[in-house]
């Protein structure tokens, strides 16, 4: 029999700790963001990650961000990478990534992410 998606209101600030408990299957789903956080990184030598807030809150999508600084000015600019299906961890098409109420406030840089799938690994063992 298939599982109902239960209805959770996602907070317009969530990360991926935050709605960790909700998730289908937390471990997979963290460690295929590590993926592409760390796929983003070697490509621009950062990376952090925003969940979506629209939509099933057990596999939520999510944009793969980077950060950039001006050498001269020092000003941080924060770039798209790609957003990707929670539940295929497929890349969404470009439209997704432009709509920013699609997207939580706040973000999970890469080391952030690293360590909660630390711990939810050990929980798990």
């Amino acid at each position: 029999m298939a599982r109902r998606a239960v209805l959770v209101k996602t907070p317009a600030d969530a990360t991926i700790a935050d709605v960790v408990e909700n998730l289908d299957h937390p471990i997979e789903y963290v460690r295929r963001i590590l993926e592409k956080l760390e796929r983003c990184r070697r490509a621009h030598g950062d990376a952090q990650v925003r969940i979506g807030v629209l939509g099933r809150a057990e596999c939520p999508n999510y944009l793969i961000e980077y950060i950039t600084e001006d050498p001269k000015s020092g000003q941080q600019s924060v770039h798209p990478d790609a957003a990707y299906s929670g539940s295929t961890h497929r890349e969404l098409a470009p439209r997704h990534v432009e709509e920013a109420r699609n997207w939580s406030s706040e973000e999970m840089n890469i080391t952030a992410v690293s360590a909660l799938i630390g711990r939810l690994r050990s929980r798990a063992s």
